[in-house]
């Protein structure tokens, strides 16, 4: 009889070493926490940010327990990797895997804390971070859209199982007590769409509670209390529960062809080439505050802007194609209806909001598009009403088709392949070094950070890498 689900993780997870891991999976790892720091240092900067540090100050300071970004304050283990996960989230510029899960701001901080109190080396907290990038990713997956139409947000139902496996490895779990840190990990997974649905804002924090969950998770199966082996694909287990059964049917899957059946997939291929294929390689950094399904396209129409020099009034109309889930966020089965209007999801202003300026501008503080942001606001709204956005059942994520056509009857026409944000640490430091004089914080700081992220695998301890991210 086949190992349960979570048996396969926990063997994988407890067995992993850090000369088990391919150049190119600590390299993807040392790229994503080099953007979840300085993200952190925006999003200390917004009112959500603030709000995270100033109520963990008041309810879980401790003075020998670990560091809140930015502001310095130790406060206990949760408490500090809450207010963390809100930094890393407040300006919606994390990584994102297959659009809809945003594995950085729920393992990092659970990683940053935990790490921090042990005294672990740099190698074990990259360890830590490849197996809870890893196990998260793969139980996603395929699953993602089948998730987000029962309603519920795929970030923090996945997310806190990602952050219980990566505590769990710095807490030096044995085997059993993984199992049950995932077994208690998807009891305590939540977090509803309804809020991205109507606007709402209480996914805000979804990332830091479903951190908080994940540590204690891993804090609790330290205890040996007995988790179920079957907590994945049990009758009663996670899938069935946030995928709506344990058959591998799925719901809305993110390609089809017209005249297919019915898309499934075999829940065991889920921990297949465990330690020999790597699906964190598949992770996307998110360097604009806007959904991740807007990034590609904020580059493509930058890109096409440049290459076709069409002026805003010269143009008829622009049509974009993507992927048929990225124009229906949340789920086809609940999606926003207003993803036209001005907003931090909307494709159309984005698409306008660009053509307009020639670019948008990267790692800012999340604001309310349309709201006194340029004079040429104007411009951007009359562009915006013609743009046409086009889902595609058969495009792949990420891999938007721009058309622009202009009112002398010329068109021009660019895409993009879905693989250009998948972004290498050299690439993540270019781009990111290059608006380090924009940033509120001290170059030589940003310079050092840039520098301890790099040689992280060497680091004797992570207290380098949080003094970075401190005042001075």
């Amino acid at each position: 009889m086949p190992d349960a689900l979570s048996r396969s993780y926990a063997r994988f997870v407890s067995c992993l070493k850090y000369d088990d891991l391919p150049d190119q999976v600590v390299d993807k790892i040392k790229a994503s926490v080099l953007h979840a720091m300085v993200v952190s240092i925006i999003g200390a900067q917004t009112n959500h940010g603030r709000s995270a540090i100033a109520l963990t100050k008041e309810e879980d300071s401790k003075p020998d327990g670990a560091t809140i970004l930015v502001d310095g304050t130790k406060a206990t283990r949760g408490g500090a990797a809450f207010a963390n996960s809100k930094l890393m989230h407040a300006t919606n510029q994390t990584d994102s895997y297959r659009m809809l899960i945003h594995p950085g701001p729920c393992i990092i901080p659970a990683a940053l804390a935990t790490a921090e109190i042990s005294g672990a080396p740099g190698e074990e907290f990259i360890t830590a971070l490849a197996a809870g990038y890893e196990v998260e990713s793969r139980i996603a997956g395929d699953f993602i859209p089948s998730t987000q139409a029962r309603g519920f947000r795929c970030s923090p139902i996945y997310g806190t199982l990602g952050a219980a496996i990566t505590t769990g490895k710095l807490l030096g779990l044995n085997e059993d007590q993984l199992v049950t840190a995932l077994a208690l990990a998807c009891t305590f997974a939540a977090g509803t769409t309804e809020g991205p649905r109507v606007s709402g804002r209480e996914m805000m924090y979804h990332e830091p509670q479903a951190t908080r969950s994940g540590i204690t998770a891993a804090l609790l199966a330290r205890e040996n209390l007995k988790g179920s082996e079957t907590c994945l694909e049990g009758d009663a287990g996670f899938y069935n529960a946030f995928t709506g059964n344990n058959r591998g049917e799925l719901t809305y899957p993110f390609s089809e062809k017209p005249g297919d059946p019915p898309p499934t997939t075999d829940l065991t291929q889920t921990v297949e080439g465990l330690g020999s294929r790597w699906e964190l390689l598949h992770v996307t950094p998110k360097i604009y505050p806007t959904a991740g399904y807007n990034c590609p396209v904020i580059d493509l129409t930058t890109r096409s802007r440049v290459n076709s020099n069409i002026a805003p009034q010269d143009v008829e109309s622009i049509t974009m194609e993507m992927n048929w889930l990225e124009t229906s966020y949340p789920s086809p089965a609940f999606p926003n209806q207003d993803r036209s209007m001005p907003g931090v999801g909307s494709t159309h202003y984005f698409i306008a909001y660009t053509w307009v300026h020639g670019s948008y501008p990267p790692l800012r503080q999340r604001v309310d598009p349309g709201l006194g942001e340029s004079d040429a606001d104007q411009t951007v709204a009359d562009l915006q009403q013609r743009v046409t956005v086009i889902g595609q059942k058969d495009r792949t994520n990420f891999a938007p088709r721009i058309t622009i056509r202009t009112w002398s009857g010329n068109e021009f026409q660019d895409e993009l392949t879905g693989n250009e944000l998948k972004w290498d640490l050299a690439t993540e430091t270019s781009i990111i070094s290059a608006l380090f004089d924009d940033l509120p914080w001290p170059r030589a700081q940003l310079n050092s950070l840039v520098s301890i992220v790099t040689e992280l695998g060497q680091e004797p301890s992570i207290a380098g890498l949080i003094g970075a991210c401190v005042p001075a």
